[in-house]
């Protein structure tokens, strides 16, 4: 039972429900709004929709003293969430209309009160109609009434819609109904447009620039200028709360600089914080901070950016609540924030998800540019990039820079509409600079020559010296050769700079000695690259530019592989894990680099986790090169497993990629390099002739390491085609011309096929020879990778070679345990030594485990005394063993005893041993 205290609350806030509030201090009579309400008002329904802050209920309050003053009766309803329960609304509503007089309170409400009780929630449209009937008989007649309802969307009911509909439609002509809220449900909004209902929106509540005027001298102790106005006025977009919210930056303002409304505002800030928080929470709030990073947004885009899912429910959701969403088009297609209220967003966003706004930024830009929207791609890029990277060499190279450099990038970049990056020097450079720190060389060409006709504009005209001018294009040009992969005309360039006279910061000196590293990898000359990555990294240490460092470490490293200083390499990759961020580009390319390390030690397993790393960091539109760093880990990762198929189509997804991306030209020549020994392995002459097309036509003449890679990619095609004798001619110069240059990866994989090569043609002295070389490097640098790929003859090789030949004991113990991998990866024939084969060991006797275990060791090559060491059994012990698995087999020697276990094709390999002794 409620008591009399409790029951005079319940009365206070019912009545405070009921009483319009009081207009607001500096309130300003907007006539031509006005105006227009009062000609809808005359429907039977009106709705007035907008986001908060665009003076609804002021209008209603005005509009409500106005009517009251005619004469009319008027009756107020303020709507909280609670009325969501369709008995309380309506209870509400019955209360309020008892305002209209005595006998609608005697009649009308104990009707309505009746019929809730009898139907609660299932009141159908019958009583409806019935309430309603009730209602207009006893309204004074000739006499206009009104029922203002403010705030009415905070009740959402999916029931209350209908009924309220129900009711206008029996309604007689002077009753009228007024409905305001953020956002209507849909089908509300459908049904007053096809009843031909009033509805005033967010541009009919806009402020004009006069109204904005008025506004402004009310609340601002010193008015503004009509400048400083009417720039505040195109901030806000019209919006009546955005003028009060900036009152005091605005006072006494003079010029339109002096005007600051920007989402940082404490005012702002608040305002929004109280307000959205009111209206969405959760996946909405969140979704919202997200989509902040976009200047426009289209459902296709929204889920290329977000992913499918609950994207588009979200955005429906957004839309539909009206959370400073303004429409691009009259088709629906394209949607915007408000410009203040996106500026908020942008600012949380910041603070909560700065390590998302990379990925979601470069998701966007990969569609924009898919669908030819060049300017918005290169937005978009910029945003994804390493901002302070781009702009510290743009600033390097034409001492151009932000206007305002305390504002963090993103917001600074977010407020820059697209259609304005063509028209300003500043913007084409950065956008410039980005495309090439994204290895997009054809997009920087094309953003170097906007640059260019953009300073040859006369509003730009004697902006930057033509000299400085001058130098900025020569560096990003040369930085485009650089990667293109032109070495000689590349450190042509980079001379040409670096003797210009020009004062170079220490960021851009660091840049084009990555460049010069870069062009002497591609003449060949390796030692001086690495010498000058060397000095890259103490310019690029000077002013602690993180991008160009871990872009010098990396080159570094990459040099360090091709040398074949595989260890080296690895501790310079796990150097770099560990200091490059997660969200860099840059860190999938050095996991593929590891990868491609730890994949010729043979560390499969770890490997594979970081193909995985890296193909999630990279994409075929950011770092074009990077992602195919990471597609020629992934195939050799499949290759190593023996999935040649799976691999081959991984390289050739990267390839064409590559090739559509205008990839620079010495990672795509890796690529077809790469390609190139799977197809070798899958015997494919075909694909190997145009493989060897395709390097050829692309590689330049003073490349020396591109050129090696192409003559073994033509060895390895002449070997398939049956043209021995010029595989073998052009191995003998590639092995000689790697071996000055000092590319062992390359020597390693030309010695394992001409060992291969030269074994099967049955010139085994200069067989022995080649592999006795290779060995002696590939033991020193640890590879093993190389030799495994060559499958069965190198490993009938290697065990010919330990039980044949005299080595060293660091070269012996290498190919013991290449042929304990060997053993792993190629089981003899039978698959298993104690599986079903052609090798039974199901006689009378048969072989126990310990002896089975022993004849694998000796099929492996290993003596006695090595089989001992490995067993941890003295050399008696093993001698034992040998006889008794000579006994059991029948047989008198050890070349019987693996032609027993191996079949008739190894015991082959076995008389060729002896032949060979």
């Amino acid at each position: 039972m409620v008591t009399s205290p409790e029951k005079e609350l319940l009365n206070s806030i019912v009545r405070a429900k009921l009483t319009p509030p009081i207009l607001p201090t500096g309130y300003v009579c907007r006539e031509q709004v006005f105006e227009k309400l009062d000609v809808f008002a005359r429907q039977k329904l009106t709705l007035i929709s907008a986001p908060p802050g665009y003076g609804k209920t002021a209008l209603l309050v005005n509009f409500t003293q106005r009517k009251v003053a005619e004469g009319c009766l008027v009756s107020w309803l303020t709507v909280d969430a609670e009325d969501a329960d369709l008995a309380r609304f309506w209870r509400h509503v019955a209360a309020a209309l008892a305002c209209f007089g005595q006998e609608v309170s005697t009649q009308v409400v104990p009707l309505m009160a009746a019929a809730w009780q009898e139907k609660g929630a299932e009141l159908d449209e019958n009583a409806v109609v019935e309430i309603g009937n009730a209602l207009f008989d006893s309204l004074p007649a000739g006499k206009a009434c009104y029922l203002l309802v403010d705030d009415y969307g905070s009740a959402e009911h999916r029931g209350l819609d209908e009924r309220l509909l129900k009711l206008c439609a029996s309604a007689p002509s002077d009753f009228h109904v007024v409905l305001a809220s953020s956002a209507f449900s849909w089908a509300l909004q459908t049904d007053v447009y096809r009843l031909g209902y009033g509805y005033l929106g967010t541009e009919d509540l806009s402020l004009t620039l006069r109204e904005a005027r008025c506004m402004a001298d009310a609340m601002c102790d010193e008015p503004p200028s009509d400048e400083a106005l009417a720039r505040a006025h195109e901030l806000v977009e019209g919006w009546p709360q955005g003028i009060k919210l900036a009152a005091r930056t605005l006072s006494g303002a003079r010029t339109a600089d002096e005007v600051r409304i920007d989402g940082g505002l404490l005012n702002v800030r608040r305002y929004f914080e109280a307000q959205v928080a009111r209206l969405v929470t959760g996946d909405v709030l969140s979704f919202l901070f997200e989509m902040s990073v976009l200047e426009t947004f289209s459902r296709p885009l929204c889920e290329a950016v977000f992913g499918a899912g609950s994207t588009q429910a979200l955005l429906d959701e957004i839309i539909r609540r009206n959370l400073f969403v303004v429409p691009c088009d009259e088709e629906g297609m394209w949607f915007r924030f408000n410009r203040l209220f996106a500026d908020w967003l942008r600012n949380e966003l910041l603070q909560l998800r700065r390590e998302e706004v990379r990925e979601r930024c470069s998701r966007a830009s990969e569609w924009f540019h898919d669908y030819g929207m060049k300017d918005e791609a290169a937005k978009y890029l910029l945003l994804a990039s390493d901002f302070d990277y781009v702009a510290n060499l743009t600033e390097a190279t034409c001492s151009l820079s932000r206007q305002d450099k305390r504002i963090p990038y993103l917001l600074w970049l977010c407020r820059i509409p697209s259609a304005e990056f063509a028209d300003s020097p500043l913007l084409c450079m950065l956008s410039a600079w980005s495309c090439i720190t994204n290895a997009r060389v054809a997009d920087a060409q094309t953003w170097i020559a906007r640059f260019e006709c953009s300073m040859a504009e006369p509003e730009h005209a004697g902006s930057l010296d033509a000299s400085i001018v001058e130098f900025s294009s020569k560096c990003l040009t040369m930085k485009c050769i650089a990667m293109e992969g032109d070495g000689k005309e590349a450190l042509a360039r980079c001379d040409e700079l670096l003797n210009s006279g020009y004062e170079i910061k220490p960021s851009l000196m660091s840049m084009i000695y990555q460049s010069l590293g870069e062009s002497y990898e591609r003449i060949g000359d390796m030692a001086q690259a690495q010498e000058i990555y060397l000095q890259a990294q103490a310019s690029a240490s000077v002013d602690a530019t993180m991008h160009q460092l871990l872009f010098n470490s990396f080159n570094f490293a990459e040099v360090q592989h091709c040398f074949g200083e595989l260890d080296e390499a690895r501790e310079s990759c796990e150097k770099l894990l560990q200091t490059c961020p997660a969200d860099f580009a840059l860190y999938g390319a050095i996991c593929a680099l590891l990868a491609r390390v730890l994949l010729e030690r043979n560390e499969r397993d770890r490997a594979a986790v970081l193909v995985e790393r890296s193909l999630n960091r990279t994409s075929h539109y950011r770092h074009i090169d990077m992602y195919l760093e990471a597609k020629i880990a992934q195939a050799g990762s499949l290759a190593a497993a023996g999935s040649l198929s799976e691999a081959y189509e991984a390289i050739v997804e990267g390839i064409l990629h590559g090739e559509q991306k205008d990839v620079p030209r010495a990672v795509l020549l890796l690529a077809y390099f790469q390609q190139a020994e799977i197809a070798a392995r899958r015997k494919n002459l075909r694909d190997l002739l145009v493989i060897e097309r395709k390097f050829a036509a692309r590689v330049h003449d003073e490349d020396v390491h591109s050129q090696l890679l192409l003559s073994f990619v033509r060895a390895l095609a002449a070997r398939q085609a049956g043209d021995v004798a010029a595989a073998l001619e052009t191995l003998d110069a590639l092995v000689a011309r790697a071996r000055e240059n000092r590319y062992v990866c390359i020597v390693v994989k030309a010695l394992v096929v001409q060992a291969v090569v030269l074994a099967e043609q049955g010139d085994e002295s200069h067989a022995y020879a080649s592999l006795g070389e290779l060995l002696g490097l590939a033991s020193r640098f640890g590879f093993v990778r190389s030799l495994l790929d060559a499958g069965e003859p190198m490993r009938d090789l290697l065990r010919n070679y330990s039980t044949t030949r005299k080595a060293g004991a660091v070269v012996r113990s290498y190919v013991k345990s290449l042929l304990v991998e060997f053993e792993r990866e190629l089981p003899t024939a039978p698959p298993a030594i104690d599986g079903s084969g052609s090798f039974a060991n199901d006689g009378p006797d048969p072989l126990t485990p310990r002896e089975l275990e022993i004849l694998k060791l000796l099929n492996m090559g290993l003596s006695r005394k090595e089989i001992a060491d490995t067993l941890c059994i003295s050399v008696n012990t093993a001698k034992k063993h040998l006889a008794n698995i000579y006994s059991k087999l029948g047989v008198g020697t050890r070349d019987e005893a693996l032609g027993k276990y191996t079949g008739d094709h190894f015991a082959g390999s076995v008389q060729v041993s002896s032949a060979i002794r």
